[in-house]
Order: C-alpha cells, then structure tokens, then sequence
C-alpha cells in the first residue's frame, strides 16, 4: 500500500464524538435562557425581550462572522477552525458564572459564544470530507447535525430542572439555583473545550478517498462559482424557508399550542417532539442518502411529509394528533438538512466544503430572523391563535417542494 492510497482510520469516530459533545454544548448555551425567562428576567433585573435577545443574537452574529469562519476553515482547515471556535464558547461559555445581576456581561458572553457558533455549523461537512470515505460522508454530516439538535432539546428540557420554581416566590427563593444552572454549564462548556482541544486531530495520515486530494478553489473564487450555480439557489432558498420555519415554531410554540386548548408545559413536549423526529429522520435519511446515492428524491420525501404535517399542525387541537404530527414534522423538515448539505458539496464542487456550508446556514440564520420578526403578528385577532402564519409557512414550503424538482440529480 502507498502512502496516497485511502485508508479509513477509526480514529474518524473519536473526532465525531469530540465535535458533537462541543456542538450539544453549544446549542445548549444558545436555548437555556428560552424555557426560564422569568427566572432570568428577575435575575438580571430586565423586561422579556431582553433575554429573547440572549438567544436571537445567535442569528444575528452568525451572518458576518461565517465568511471569516469559512475563510479560515478553508485556508487553515477542520482542526485550526473549529479550535477557534471551542475556545469562544468554552471561554464565554465559562464567563457567564461571573455575570450576576449584570445582563451586558451575560449578553457580552452570549456575542462571545455565537461568534464561536459559525467555526463549529460551517465545520460539519469538512469534517466528513476529512476523515469519512464517500459512501459514509452524508451519514456523518448526519450525525453531526443530529448533536444540534440533541443540545437543542437537552437545554429546553434540563434547564428548568436545574433552575427550579414553578411560580414567582418560589423562583424568588430559587436565585442559587439559576447561579447553579450558570456554573454548570459553565464548568461543562469549559471541561469539553479542553478536552477537545486536546484530542482534536486535522485530518488522518492518508485521506479517505482521492476525491479529498483534489485541489479546491480558494473561498472568494468558490463564492463566484456558488452564486453562478441554478442548484444552489436552490438550495439558498430551501435553507431560507426551511430553517426560518424551524426556528419561528420552536420560538413561538407555546403561542401555537395554548391557543389551542393547551399547557406550557405541552409546548415543551410539543417542542421536544418535533426534536426526536428531527433526530430520527435525520439519521434514515442520511443512512439511505448513502446506500443508494440519491439525494434530490429524499429532499422531496422529506420537505413533502413537513409540508403535510405543518397543514395538520395547523387544523388539529387535538394533543395525541398535534403531538404525532409534531413528529413527522421534524422528522421531515429537519432530516432535509443533511441531505442538502452535502447535495451542495456534490453539486459545488470544487468549492471548498465550508464555503457551501457556511453560505447555507447562514441563509438560515437570515430566514429565522426574517420569519421571527415577521410572523409575529401574524395571528387570529381574538384567540391569537397562529394559524395564520402556520398556513402561510405550509404554502411556502409546498413553493420549495417545486423548486426541489428543478433541480439536477447529482451522480
């Protein structure tokens, strides 16, 4: 054997490992304020929209900072890139524990961790690329973005564990225990971040396939080639609609589900269904998208079944439907993400991995914060019920499903 000759190392896993246990933390970091506003709103002192801004700031940031991200990614690759990364959000994320009764210092740390965000996201399908042959690299991006969303649900569900108090004296009485919610977080994003830093590797010593030796275009030409290319439009819009939605009914899902006859406490649930679904679905679908290497089809299948399920979402009061629904929702919608990110690897080539990505998730990041500011008046007057918006978002993703057929089939 040469030494040029691919070879798959194990070692693949332990990166993979590394970089979704930084990634849950960070999605943790991002929505933990989200499910103990009050608690938050009292121990910093300030009004509601203040802590949603802890979290929408996520968005904002990640729109300059990925073209510095994927630059550096592409110029000084996986392992300097997401480095970068894992320092702002264990640094930041360590910092927050020192930002009692301040909320500039906790929003400072919060900027501080989202510019951390964009080296991580724009990272995944340059990580599979580096380290996965051909027939696994879909898989991985797969499970890659499945820990997004596992830190995602962990933070909705475990914070206000942590946090306590179900009522205005008993979160009062419970201020140690949102200091306890900023330690461990703190000292958990710190631990992983060292760790990761430690054992993180590049690349392995001979590539996974000769396709990785192929030489790619710098970021700025790859961006020409982008934004010249139908497919990729395409896909621009696809992330656009897509992720907008996803994060207008995470954000407003307990305004989608008391209108209906329901709890907070069911938004949660509701909330974490949709996430389990997400999961599921992304794994299958990354799976098959491997086994028989198509990927425009199970685009379809999968914004098809979202577009039928959010109409149902929107009809439905009833709990067990709205939950079922809820599933295959996220199951659909989230499970396209995979799929198309490395359709645009396949259809972009050769434009560098973290330039496609990094242009496609930041779209997104457009998208949630269009969708959020726009949608959010756009209810029934007197029950406040969102079907408005809900409808409007179905007929958007019915447009993306006729825009998927335009597209080519990648071989």
């Amino acid at each position: 054997m040469t030494e040029t000759e691919p070879k798959i190392y194990g070692y693949r896993w332990v990166v993979l490992i590394l970089f979704m246990l930084v990634n849950m933390v960070l999605q943790i970091l991002w929505i933990g304020f989200a499910t103990v506003t009050t608690a938050a709103q009292l121990f910093y002192g300030v009004e509601e929209l203040s802590i949603y801004l802890l979290s929408l700031v996520f968005m904002v940031v990640y729109i300059p900072v990925t073209f510095i991200a994927s630059w550096i990614l592409d110029k000084y690759d996986f392992k300097i890139g997401t480095i970068i990364g894992t320092l702002f959000i264990a640094v930041c994320g360590f910092l927050r524990i020192f930002s009692v009764g301040s909320y500039d210092l906790v929003l400072l740390f919060q900027i501080g961790i989202a510019i951390g965000q964009p080296f991580m996201l724009n990272s995944i399908t340059k990580l599979s690329a580096n380290w996965f042959e051909p027939s696994e690299r879909t898989t991985a991006t797969g499970i890659a973005l499945i820990s997004v969303f596992l830190g995602t649900a962990m933070g909705l569900f475990i914070t206000p564990f942590i946090v306590g108090g179900v009522n205005l004296i008993e979160i009062l009485n419970n201020f140690p225990n949102f200091q306890n919610m900023l330690n461990v977080y703190g000292i958990l994003s710190l631990s992983l971040g060292i760790i990761y830093i430690i054992f993180i590797k590049n690349k392995p010593p001979t590539p996974p396939s000769r396709e990785v030796t192929v030489e790619k275009v710098l970021m700025f030409e790859g961006l020409k080639k982008l934004f010249s290319n139908f497919n990729f439009w395409i896909l621009i819009i696809t992330f656009l609609i897509g992720l907008g939605i996803f994060n207008t009914i995470l954000t407003f899902i307990e305004g989608i589900v008391i209108p209906k006859g329901h709890y907070s406490a069911f938004a949660g649930l509701f909330g974490l269904l949709i996430l389990l679904g997400g999961i599921i679905g992304s794994l299958i679908m990354s799976i098959i998208s491997d086994k028989y290497k198509k990927r425009k089809i199970l685009l379809n299948i999968s914004v098809i079944i979202a577009t039928i399920s959010l109409l149902g979402i929107s009809f439905t009061k009833d709990p067990i439907l709205l939950g079922l629904l809820g599933f295959i929702f996220g199951f659909g919608l989230i499970s396209a993400s995979p799929v198309s990110l490395e359709y645009a690897v396949d259809a972009t080539k050769p434009v560098p991995e973290a330039t496609s990505n990094g242009i496609l998730m930041m779209v997104g990041q457009i998208g949630g914060i269009l969708f959020i500011l726009g949608l959010e008046d756009l209810k029934l007057p007197i029950s406040e019920d969102y079907f408005p918006a809900l409808i409007l978002q179905t007929i958007l993703l019915a447009i993306v499903f006729i825009l998927i057929l335009l597209i080519k089939e990648e071989e």
